[in-house]
């Protein structure tokens, strides 16, 4: 609530949603007068005409669930504009755009749809009346609560038949069908032709809530292994990956874009927070910090401390010296972690080779030469133009240091 000097309502937000930047504009945004609730009550007394002051001072009274006086000004929105040319308003977290009058009369239709006095009446006219509007599949979604909770069971098979069958790709009607078959506990015929379709519609990316559907379907059915297969630690644990990935792939586009630097960094942490155990998220946290300056950072969660618990294991001596020999940064710490890898897998080419290139970056020409040279000996045949142009790199090097 922004209250004016002498107290009275000067504009309302209510609830948040990220991100807090975005939270701030719109903040701003009403601080400076544009679409605030005294500025549209002001421009409502000048002019009660204007449809897109109307619909202002609707949704204003929405968005604080004042139902009566938005109903009122969603009503006036309606006789004021009967043919929906007066303008459009877009629902952001939906990307749904409509006239004002379409949505204010799906604003007054769906005012009862909750509740112990639900009412599907004016919804079921608002579809009638505009069966090719976005808002239809919103509405059926809305339906889905009451009739999933409130309705007869005989209601609400008829509704999900409905429902599934006008739109038959979107897994939200399966599940919440499946949902209302499982409160009922049947007919498990109709839930496993239900558990079948979310499976299809989901597999690239199952969703959580939907798989403690299909849990809760197999243990109405006394399969409890099937229900700690499609909902147990395995699923949750894959989940977690997935999103530590994905957590790491928004830092990496941040960071090489030069932006949003604080959030990637965040998110880099919280990657490395879910997934303590796997090195490429400490990489990617210690490359989030070098590439903000912090350095300091990475060496204590990268530096030299970390080769103690990973001094007999290669792979991680190797990807710790790989990484700071890309960096150009932490040689000598390096260096030891590369010799350790080696003493433990004296046969890998490609160790060899960043043995060569930690030497190289430490102007020791004749240490990174002796290393590319066994590195080309470890090579198999195809394969070795590569690394024989780095031994002829490292010689032009050093001659031209001479």
């Amino acid at each position: 609530m922004v209250l004016d000097p002498d107290g009275s309502e000067y504009d309302w937000m209510v609830g948040y949603n990220p991100p807090p930047e975005k939270f701030e504009a719109r903040l701003q945004k009403s601080l400076g007068g544009q679409d605030a609730f005294k500025t549209l009550a002001a421009a409502y007394g000048r002019n009660p005409k204007d449809v897109a002051i109307v619909f202002g001072l609707a949704r204003k009274y929405a968005d604080r669930y004042d139902q009566a006086k938005a109903a009122e000004k969603f009503k006036e929105v309606v006789a004021l504009d009967p043919e929906g040319r007066a303008g459009t308003y877009t629902m952001e977290y939906e990307d749904i755009t409509v006239p004002y009058t379409q949505y204010a009369e799906y604003a007054v239709a769906t005012q009862n749809t909750y509740g112990p006095k639900a009412d599907m009446e004016p919804v079921r006219a608002f579809i009638k009346k505009y069966p090719e509007s976005p808002l239809v599949k919103l509405i059926y979604r809305q339906m889905g609560y009451y009739y999933g909770q409130q309705a007869s069971r005989e209601e609400a098979a008829k509704f999900f038949a409905e429902y599934a069958a006008k739109y038959p790709n979107d897994a939200r009607a399966a599940d919440m069908w499946l949902a209302r078959i499982v409160k009922d506990k049947g007919p498990l015929e109709q839930g496993q032709i239900l558990v079948d379709k979310i499976k299809e519609l989901t597999s690239d990316n199952p969703v959580p809530d939907m798989n403690q559907d299909l849990a809760n379907y197999y243990i109405l059915k006394g399969d409890k292994a099937k229900a700690e297969e499609i909902y147990g630690k395995e699923f949750m644990d894959g989940k977690v990956s997935g999103l530590a990935y994905d957590l790491a792939g928004y830092a990496n586009f941040w960071l090489d874009q030069r932006a949003n630097e604080d959030s990637a960094v965040a998110m880099a942490e919280l990657a490395h927070k879910l997934q303590p155990d796997n090195a490429y998220f400490l990489r990617q946290l210690a490359t989030a910090y070098i590439k903000t300056g912090k350095e300091d950072k990475a060496l204590a969660i990268f530096g030299p401390d970390y080769l103690g618990g990973a001094s007999s294991d290669a792979n991680g001596l190797y990807g710790y010296a790989n990484f700071w020999s890309g960096q150009g940064k932490n040689l000598e710490s390096a260096l030891e972690a590369a010799k350790k890898a080696l003493e433990l897998r004296p046969k890998t080419s490609y160790y060899w080779s960043t043995l060569s290139d930690i030497y190289l970056k430490m102007r020791n020409y004749p240490e990174a030469l002796k290393a590319a040279e066994k590195a080309v000996d470890l090579t198999e045949a195809p394969y070795q133009a590569r690394m024989k142009q780095k031994v002829e790199a490292i010689k032009k090097a050093q001659a031209e240091e001479k």
